[in-house]
């Protein structure tokens, strides 16, 4: 028990783990009709929890024993005008949305913040009108929201479904589930070991005993209270982690339909622990929430493969800044190459004439790339038909205009050749990389698609290197010669 500014907090965080799971287990739909009277609500009806409101019997009977809300709350208590607010964790999380619905005919104003709480608590109806005072806060994948009696069952079908699949020993199939798979061979693998579904053989002992089974339950769970579906109570904050690397979550109003599925993942536990999340909502302006989303699945069963479907939202920046600036060095660097491959200055030589009689002076001059080269052309509109070379020379400027290189004029030796080949095969290799970078953007790449564009712009580079070899050369020799 803590208190705050203008609010007195009843803490469930400090519940036990292990215990908690025997709780949360006992998931049985529990009738509120002698609840409500005993605390002063219209319970008839209504369903909770059954293992929750066990807990929430002993804690409300013990704080009424203890009269501790009665001192609290007493004419002569410092804290007679304060707020309550019950606030807890997991299981606790649990018992603080129970305990509230308790004390609220005797406290108004009482507000309740469950944390990461089991996901059947009330029923429908009763998750709706608690809105005004229940907040439940849910952490992406995490396991415990998401234990309710549908989906273990629901776990537990696709689990026989799985074993019936299986068309290769035991044996083998444990050792190959053991063993590390990349996710590209992953379908392959599971190809090898089990059939597809629509190939289940129906008449094997087993099947037939896991189909006894299935009407067995499924006629328990359509009559009686069991037949009560129970929910995640009030407003519910959905964090979900949009990078999928545990550094920036998105907060949204959820729907209590939506956590209808537990997510078998490495960070199903490791997402329910207090310490991160803690560290979460203090990074987080709840006060920004996105809409609800609703996703209601109707009861009926679904027969076909699931369909992995694949968002692309253009400047989503799944991966950050960082691709946006390498796709702008990435046009830059090719924008260069082009220019270098198209223009006719790579290749830029002057020479000088000495005479035996007389003053040296400018030679003709050599401007050339890979695909054009430039031609001389007179200053100013000059003559250049005298007699004298000397003079002719002296009147001629290379000229800025890159004239294309035909056959007839020019035959490219091996070093031509092959700078050309270099240079197209850099920026072609430049492009592709270009769109990789680019739909980066838009998409979360998979770590072996980064690989490939490292490899794509090593090659590029190296291309251009190889380019500016055989360019070098090619200059040598022109010197020489």
């Amino acid at each position: 028990m803590c208190h705050d500014v203008q609010r007195l907090i009843i803490d469930f965080t400090s519940i036990p783990f292990t215990p908690d799971w025997v709780a949360d287990l006992q998931y049985v739909p529990q009738p509120l009709d002698k609840v409500g009277e005993l605390c002063g609500f219209d319970g008839n009806g209504h369903h909770v929890h059954k293992g929750v409101l066990t807990r929430c019997k002993w804690t409300y009977n013990d704080i009424k024993k203890q009269g501790v809300l009665k001192n609290l709350y007493s004419s002569m208590s410092p804290y007679k005008d304060y707020d309550l607010v019950v606030a807890g964790h997991s299981l606790g999380g649990g018992c603080a949305q129970v305990l509230s619905l308790m004390l609220r005919p005797s406290f108004p104003s009482l507000r309740c913040y469950a944390f990461e709480p089991p996901g059947c608590i009330f029923d429908d109806v009763l998750s709706e009108d608690c809105k005004e005072w229940i907040t439940s806060i849910v952490l992406h994948e995490d396991v415990v929201p998401r234990v309710t009696q549908p989906n273990l069952e629901s776990l537990r079908d696709e689990f026989f479904d799985v074993v019936a699949r299986i068309k290769v020993p035991k044996s083998k199939a444990f050792h190959d589930v053991r063993t590390p798979c990349p996710e590209s061979h992953l379908a392959s693998r599971n190809a090898k070991v089990m059939c597809p579904k629509s190939q289940i053989e129906p008449d094997t002992e087993f099947y037939t005993k896991v189909q006894e089974f299935r009407k067995e339950r499924a006629m328990k769970n359509q009559s009686g209270a069991i037949a009560v579906k129970l929910y995640i109570p009030g407003n519910i904050i959905y964090l979900v982690d949009t990078m999928g690397d545990g550094k920036k979550y998105v907060p949204y109003w959820a729907s209590r339909y939506e956590f209808n599925q537990v997510i078998l993942s490495g960070r199903m536990l490791a997402d329910h622990s207090m310490p991160p999340l803690v560290d979460i909502l203090r990074t987080l302006n709840l006060d920004d929430v996105h809409e609800e989303h609703t996703w209601h699945i109707p009861d009926q069963e679904i027969e076909e493969d699931d369909v992995e479907v694949r968002l692309v939202v253009p400047f989503s920046f799944p991966h950050g800044m960082e691709p946006l600036l390498l796709v702008g060095l990435a046009v830059a660097a090719t924008i260069m190459a082009l220019i270098s491959n198209q223009g006719c200055r790579y290749v830029d030589r002057s020479s000088v004439i000495y005479p035996i009689d007389g003053e040296p002076y400018n030679g003709f001059g050599l401007r050339a790339g890979l695909w054009s080269y430039s031609l001389a052309e007179c200053i100013d509109g000059e003559s250049c038909d005298t007699d004298d070379i000397s003079e002719n020379i002296s009147n001629l400027v290379s000229s800025d205009y890159c004239q294309p290189y035909t056959d007839n004029l020019f035959q490219p030796n091996s070093y031509w050749k092959a700078a050309r080949s270099f240079g197209s095969l850099s920026a072609l290799f430049g492009l592709i990389g270009i769109v990789l970078f680019s739909i980066s953007t838009c998409t979360k790449l998979k770590r072996k698609r980064w690989y490939l564009t490292c490899v794509i712009y090593l090659g590029a580079t190296l291309f251009q290197g190889l380019q500016f070899c055989k360019y070098r050369a090619l200059d040598m020799c022109m010197m020489c010669s």
